[in-house]
């Protein structure tokens, strides 16, 4: 059963908008140099070619699609695609010209390594799982010949992250304590135990009279 929830509680209560922002931070931070934004879904090439999601070299950070599953206790958990965009153009580094693939290629690999460091890719918050390894997160280029006859090259990294233990379950939150020398799990209360009890396997004892 689902109450009401005022449009103010689910502002604060949304785990998706902070968790992209705290990419994007994340991004920056590790990043100094590339410009890194935030965007509110998939890119139209259109758009990364007249710039309006990032300036090169730059990643614009989105998402492709957020699924839902319920966890056994009956809580829920979104799965969400990420797609960093990346956005490269030929740049002088020193007194050196890198080639705008070359830049696209550095930033895509950059990214991977960032998503392979299981503490670095929680993003700094809890309640988030490391990238999934199936599928594993992959660098792909987005650019056509026109693209690239304009001096422009695009690439895009997707990933997928996990967003557990959402929503409230229908199973008693209890928590008890191991006992060794009882061999079993104490509970300070007894009701906790009859609350528990529908959910608990149990063996069941043979009649004394069979």
């Amino acid at each position: 059963m689902i109450d009401p929830k005022p449009f103010a509680e689910l502002l604060e209560t949304d785990p998706l908008a902070p968790l992209q922002a705290a990419i994007v931070s994340s991004l920056k931070l590790l990043n100094p140099g590339v410009t890194v934004v935030p965007h509110p879904g998939k890119v139209d090439v259109s758009e990364l070619i007249s710039k309006t999601v990032v300036n090169a070299p730059g990643i614009g950070l989105g998402w492709s699609k957020v699924k839902t599953g319920q966890h056994a206790e009956g809580m829920f958990y979104l799965v969400v695609e990420w797609v960093a965009y990346i956005v490269a153009e030929a740049k002088v580094v020193g007194a050196r010209r890198v080639e705008k693939e070359a830049v696209g290629l550095a930033i895509g690999g950059r990214l991977l390594e960032i998503l392979a460091d299981i503490e670095t890719s929680l993003w700094g918050r809890s309640g988030v799982l490391p990238p999934e390894t199936t599928p594993p997160a992959e660098l792909k280029p987005l650019f056509t010949i026109r693209d690239a006859a304009q001096g422009v090259a695009y690439y895009t990294v997707t990933w997928t992250q996990i967003v557990p233990a959402l929503g409230t379950g229908f199973m008693p939150p209890h928590a008890g304590r191991y006992d060794e020398q009882l061999g079993a799990i104490v509970y300070p209360d007894a009701d906790m135990i009859d609350e528990l009890a529908p959910w608990i396997p149990a063996e069941r004892e043979a009649d004394e009279d069979a």
